[in-house]
C-alpha cells in the first residue's frame, strides 16, 4: 500500500507531466508547429525548457514547461496568472548554437519564484547577474521585465488561454536606463514608451535604449 508521501509525490508526478503536454501541445496548436525540442532540463525545479518554430517561420518560440504545475500566490492586480509560463520571442534566424544566452537566463530566471519563496507578476524586473551584465555582445541589456503577449497578444492573451490552465509572461531584456525610468515611474510607464515606439517582446539585439531619467521635469 503507498504511503500517504508517495501517494502525494505520485500525484504530482501525474499532475506536472498533464500540465507540461497541455502547454506543449496547445501552444502547437496555436502556431501550428509540429516539434518543440527540449533544450533545457531543471530537474531540481521542476521544469524544462522548449524551442517552438511555427510552420510560418516567423519566429522562435522559447518557452519553460512546468513552471504552471506549481500555482503562484498573486496579489489582486496580478489576478489570473496563478499559473504561468515564461517565454523570450526570439528571430526565426536565431541559432542557440552561436547564441545561447536566452536558455541560459530563462533557466535561471524560472528558477527565481520557489529558489527564493516568491511569484511573478507583470512588471517584475530581474537584475542579469549580481552585479549585472550585459546579456549580448551587442544588446548591452542588463536587466528583464515580465509583460503581457505584447507581439503575441492575438495567440496568448489570457482570454485564449484561461480554458487551457495556465497563462504566458514574456521575458524582455531592457536597458540600465529603462530600469531606472520604470522603478522611478512604472512599468505602465515604460510600456507605454514602449508602445509608442513600437517596442515589443521581440528580442532585437540592435535595439537602443528609449527611456531616460527625467531632468528637471523633462526626457
Amino acid at each position: 500500500m503507498l504511503t500517504h508521501s508517495c501517494r502525494s509525490l505520485r500525484y504530482q508526478v501525474l499532475i506536472f507531466g498533464y500540465l507540461c503536454s497541455v502547454v506543449t501541445e496547445k501552444l502547437q496548436t496555436i502556431f501550428g508547429a509540429a516539434d518543440a525540442p527540449v533544450l533545457h532540463k531543471n530537474a531540481e525545479y521542476g521544469f524544462v525548457i522548449r524551442s517552438l518554430k511555427p510552420e510560418s517561420g516567423a519566429f522562435r518560440l522559447l518557452f519553460t514547461e512546468g513552471l504552471s504545475a506549481r500555482p503562484q500566490p498573486v496579489d489582486e492586480k496580478n489576478q489570473g496568472h496563478e499559473r504561468i509560463e515564461l517565454y523570450f520571442l526570439l528571430p526565426e534566424y536565431w541559432d542557440f548554437s552561436k547564441k545561447n544566452w536566452p536558455v541560459y537566463w530563462l533557466n535561471r530566471i524560472a528558477q527565481v519564484p520557489q529558489k527564493n519563496n516568491t511569484w511573478f507578476g507583470v512588471g517584475d524586473t530581474l537584475p542579469a547577474g549580481n552585479p549585472p551584465e550585459n546579456i549580448d555582445e551587442n544588446l548591452k541589456c542588463t536587466y528583464f521585465i515580465l509583460s503581457e503577449p505584447m507581439a503575441l497578444h492575438n495567440q496568448l492573451n489570457r482570454n485564449l488561454l484561461v480554458d487551457a490552465g495556465f497563462q504566458m509572461l514574456a521575458v524582455i531584456p531592457i536597458f540600465a536606463k529603462e530600469f531606472a525610468f520604470k522603478t522611478q515611474n512604472s512599468h505602465k510607464a515604460l510600456f507605454q514608451i514602449f508602445a509608442d515606439k513600437k517596442i515589443d517582446e521581440t528580442v532585437d539585439i540592435f535595439r537602443q535604449p528609449v527611456a531616460r531619467k527625467k531632468f528637471m521635469g523633462l526626457f
